[in-house]
């Protein structure tokens, strides 16, 4: 079986992509999965190191451009649809997977046109434009949450849970005696306001809260910044721009404060831990917030708007939960409630369906 895996620009969208991918490979070793992306997301420094099968476009979003800049995308389009043609006429796939992103959205238009069985990963709680603008067209759309379903027909839809590519063990335990872990995750290419403001919330409770030992994820851009603002300050902190083994480092937290990317909130679920999230707040869809009310509502996470009272919203939460491990504890129960820890075979197993059925959507 061949399957072209499309999707990238991001980690939350290259990754899952990645997991199913070898998910399937691990469950039928005969599998011949090949990548597709862009050429200027993170699957274009990630893939060419990984080993793995690819393929990279050159394009981008069609939202929040002038005129000129959308005119050029769409040409950037159309050419990359008609590489995706290319990239189908030689590799023959039995099924294309878009798991989201600006090269799914070609990959998926030449799949139709094709007529190739399309499946749709769909990673956070409010569509992306790519499957908004495939869903109909797809033989299944595959969705991280159950609130996500809804956008969707419903003969078409699965809710696998997002795929991920370690395995979590949520060790559902009483906080450790010792230092508060506290882990930072601001995204894999890092998110400046979260960065500066977690620094700045700890400057403020420092003298009140001093047991911690902190991990903080910057991303690669502010890594210098962070670690020169955590010096003086009477706690560890460990700075690292990314972190390859996300599992382990979540099973060694107690508090985890992030962004409310689809991945990021599907592992904290995983891995059973308490989380301030910290959702970015441009983006037009107000996703990541939709996203994190998600454990918010089950009483999982706290949410902090990220405005001019960041920092001291940060600083009272970090002061509360750090004298409740109780709560802290109960916090990482009920965020494992929204856990799907067999996406990956789930959607692998639609996936081997579709492709034995040699059935066009």
């Amino acid at each position: 079986m061949k399957v072209i895996i499309a999707g990238g620009g991001t980690g939350g969208h290259l990754f899952p992509a990645v997991a199913l991918g070898e998910e399937m490979i691990r469950e039928r070793p005969e599998t011949e999965v090949l990548y597709v992306g862009t050429s200027t997301g993170i699957e274009a420094r990630w893939l060419p190191a990984s080993g793995y099968r690819y393929e990279l476009f050159h394009v981008h979003g069609l939202r929040g451009r002038g005129l000129g800049s959308r005119l050029r995308s769409l040409v950037e389009f159309a050419r990359a649809v008609i590489l995706a043609r290319s990239v189908i006429d030689r590799f023959k796939p039995h099924l294309i997977v878009c798991a989201g992103g600006y090269a799914s959205a070609p990959m998926g238009v030449a799949a139709i046109l094709g007529r190739i069985p399309l499946v749709l990963m769909e990673q956070n709680t409010r569509p992306g434009l790519s499957n908004r603008m495939l869903w109909r067209f797809a033989r299944k759309i595959c969705v991280g949450f159950e609130e996500t379903a809804r956008w969707f027909s419903s003969s078409k839809v699965a809710t696998t849970g997002n795929p991920v590519r370690f395995s979590f063990d949520p060790a559902l335990r009483p906080r450790a005696r010792g230092p508060l872990q506290i882990l930072v995750l601001g995204g894999s290419s890092g998110a400046h306001r979260l960065n500066i403001g977690v620094v700045e919330a700890f400057k403020i409770c420092a003298n009140r809260v001093i047991n911690l030992a902190v991990v903080h994820q910057t991303g690669e851009a502010d890594e210098e910044l962070v670690r020169a603002g955590y010096r003086g300050l009477p706690f560890q902190a460990e700075v690292t721009p990314f972190i390859d083994n996300v599992a382990d480092a979540l099973k060694r937290a107690d508090l985890v404060i992030a962004r409310a990317g689809a991945m990021t909130v599907t592992e904290i679920a995983l891995a059973a831990r308490a989380a301030i999230f910290v959702p970015y707040p441009f983006h037009q869809d107000c996703q990541q917030e939709h996203n994190a009310r998600v454990i918010e509502r089950l009483g999982g996470a706290v949410i902090i708007r990220d405005d001019a009272h960041l920092a001291q919203n940060l600083a009272r939460e970090i002061e509360r939960l750090s004298s409740d491990s109780a709560s802290l504890l109960a916090m990482g129960q009920k965020a494992h409630q929204a856990a799907r820890p067999n996406a990956a075979r789930d959607i692998a197993a639609i996936c081997f369906e579709l492709a034995e059925s040699g059935v066009a959507a």
